[in-house]
């Protein structure tokens, strides 16, 4: 078996520190995609796929894209669902003759998307995130390009359908769950319109749905598809992404959102008992600050709200009343969003579009 370069043990590394994700490798003036990364992303991006070390009778799979052009390859990839591992060249080139130092710097997912380039200005990109014990559930949104940060909580019988109204309602890009929970929400968020080309999934997680059976109950295995992407799955618009139950600790989870917000306790923000919504808050917030590799300072206030505070408009109202899309096109110029919609700063839009999807 052929020992591996010095490059290709440290791309080894640095992928063993960041499953999955496709790791883009730095070398000189490109973006390197290798093994499985590389046919991924070869297919995805429609790319040509090459290889390394053809002469050594085991040729390593290989595709690249330049680095200045990255941007629109990277949007392309969040688009279908895939978590990117943005790697780095750490050191000057012209200053060593050794191995060049890389780190990752940046781990860019659906929820985490904030480059103008990966968004539009007019859109508002939510990371929910999603948890629960017995009958009671939380959930929280956050907004990293403007640091908008929502969290709530329900209990009883009807807490999860409460829960899932409001998912369906902010509609966000990515979903996190304790991986414990995994099978019982690829379930709940099954839908039709789930992409049907397999993407790979380079890390498995416990489908032990034991927490909510009681408060809710398995629904039939639906006749749809969701697809896995590389850290999660991919079904409907939302990306599917688990994470491992110790995230979800409620003291640990107080105490970074404590720590962020630069207080002693979490009174003042209406979350004192709270804890199904401390949990949520906290498990998004950690995902924002792992995958920025920042401290994200921009976040500096979190608001709990109730079901009364607005009217919840599940996913079939919206569809049915044409408020962001008509049913016979996807033109939004046909909706009631697009005719009433007269705002010239992405900022107003953003705001017209959540009073229509959550009248108070």
């Amino acid at each position: 078996m052929n020992t591996p370069t010095p490059m290709l043990q440290q791309y080894h590394e640095l992928k063993r520190q960041h499953p999955g994700t496709l790791l883009l490798f730095r070398l000189g003036d490109f973006y390197e995609l290798f093994y499985d990364d590389a046919v991924t992303g070869a297919r995805e991006l429609q790319i040509t796929l090459t290889a390394r070390h053809k002469e050594r009778g085991a040729p390593i799979p290989m595709c690249g894209v330049p680095h200045h052009a990255a941007a629109n390859y990277i949007a392309r990839l969040i688009s279908k669902g895939y978590r990117v591992a943005i790697c780095e060249q750490t050191e000057d080139p012209s200053k060593t003759k050794k191995l060049l130092r890389r780190e990752v710097v940046r781990v860019i997912t659906p929820g985490t998307a904030i480059d103008p380039q990966l968004i539009e200005a007019n859109e508002a990109v939510y990371l929910a995130a999603v948890c629960g014990t017995g009958e009671r559930m939380g959930a929280a949104f956050l907004d990293l390009s403007t640091g908008e940060f929502r969290t709530t909580e329900a209990a009883g019988p009807n807490a999860w359908n409460r829960i899932r109204a409001d998912v369906e309602s902010y509609g966000p890009r990515e979903l996190l769950f304790p991986a414990s929970l995994t099978q019982l929400i690829k379930d709940l968020f099954a839908s039709t319109k789930a992409h049907t080309t397999r993407l790979p999934l380079q890390q498995e997680h416990s489908t032990d749905d034991g927490l909510l059976q009681e408060a809710a109950p398995r629904p039939p295995p639906s006749a749809t598809s969701s697809t896995k992407s590389a850290g999660g799955w991919t079904t409907g618009l939302i990306a599917l992404t688990p994470l491992d139950d110790w995230v979800w600790q409620p003291t640990e989870c107080a105490s970074l959102l404590c720590a962020q917000f630069g207080t002693r306790s979490l009174e003042g923000y209406n979350l004192d008992g709270r804890t199904e919504a401390v949990r949520a808050a906290g498990a998004c917030l950690y995902y924002a600050r792992d995958t920025q590799r920042t401290a994200v300072a921009h976040i500096t206030d979190i608001t709990y709200f109730e079901a009364q505070d607005s009217l919840v408009l599940d996913h079939t109202t919206v569809r049915n009343l044409e408020l962001t899309e008509a049913q016979t096109s996807a033109n939004r110029a046909h909706s009631l969003f697009g005719v009433i919609n007269t705002t010239v700063t992405g900022m107003g839009t953003r705001l017209l579009r959540t009073w229509l999807l959550r009248p108070s």
